[in-house]
């Protein structure tokens, strides 16, 4: 009964468009929202919707999170969950804003065994228990140019990367024939992003992204959105993976 309750729920949800101040609001704070054309508009709100009533937004230590900033953070990451079949982000819980960067420490075994305590200071962060951590600063700064960063898509993206229980670089995957080109899509641009690293070539990608494939997969969905013609002309194979997965195209207009 409660799986029904919530089925209706939601489908009410998506069918409703946002009101005018909201729509306004949220275009201003999330101009990438803007390219979206027409017949996708209104399946965006929906999921702005579906994001602003099921997911928790909380500021911490006492921050206040405004009606902008949930807007402005549910506007782009619903852009990752316009396909059909789409679930909203099932693991994900709470969204926890800071005003500003925020360290956070991690321990670090090194090859003896020894555990080192390192701390850093973050724009975002995503957890696999159901948290998303994102510095307000820079959701508002990356938010409204383009650069090539947008922190709110790539901690959403590890958010994604997570539901299989891995983080790997690699979604849950609609069927078997996007599975099968993926891995050697991705596995390719990865290592031909080192690659260009280490020969100190002018790259897209940040040196982050060479990390591993789960950072490697998130900065591509940054850079699917940021630098749509960018990412087809160099990594062809990513940019049609991440358009079937995503079901869009914004190197040609997002449609």
């Amino acid at each position: 009964m409660f799986g029904l309750g919530r089925g209706r729920r939601r489908r009410a949800l998506l069918e409703t468009p946002l009101p005018e101040a909201q729509r306004s609001a949220m275009r201003r704070m999330a101009p990438l929202v803007t390219r979206l054309p027409a017949e996708l508009a209104a399946r965006h709100e929906g999921v702005v919707q579906v994001l602003l009533a099921e997911k928790r937004f909380e500021g911490a230590g006492g921050f206040a999170v405004t009606e902008d900033m949930r807007l402005a953070i549910a506007g782009q990451a619903a852009l990752l969950q316009l396909r059909a079949g789409a679930d909203y982000y099932p693991g994900l819980h709470s969204i926890v804003v800071y005003p500003e960067a925020f360290v956070v420490a991690h321990e670090t075994p090194d090859d003896d065994g020894l555990v080192h305590l390192d701390e850093g200071e973050l724009s975002g962060e995503s957890w696999q228990h159901g948290t998303v951590v994102l510095a307000w600063d820079d959701v508002r700064r990356e938010s409204k140019k383009r650069d090539g960063y947008n922190v709110v898509l790539h901690e959403f993206a590890h958010q994604l990367d997570d539901q299989n229980g891995e983080a790997d670089g690699t979604p849950v995957l609609r069927d078997r024939a996007l599975a099968a080109r993926w891995q050697p899509a991705f596995q390719g641009a990865f290592e031909e992003h080192q690659r260009r690293l280490k020969r100190r070539r002018e790259v897209l990608f940040d040196e982050d992204a060479a990390e591993n494939p789960a950072e490697f997969f998130a900065t591509a969905v940054e850079l699917f959105f940021e630098y749509p013609a960018d990412l087809r002309r160099e990594f062809g194979a990513v940019y049609e993976a991440l358009a079937a997965w995503l079901e869009l195209d914004p190197a040609a207009g997002l449609g």
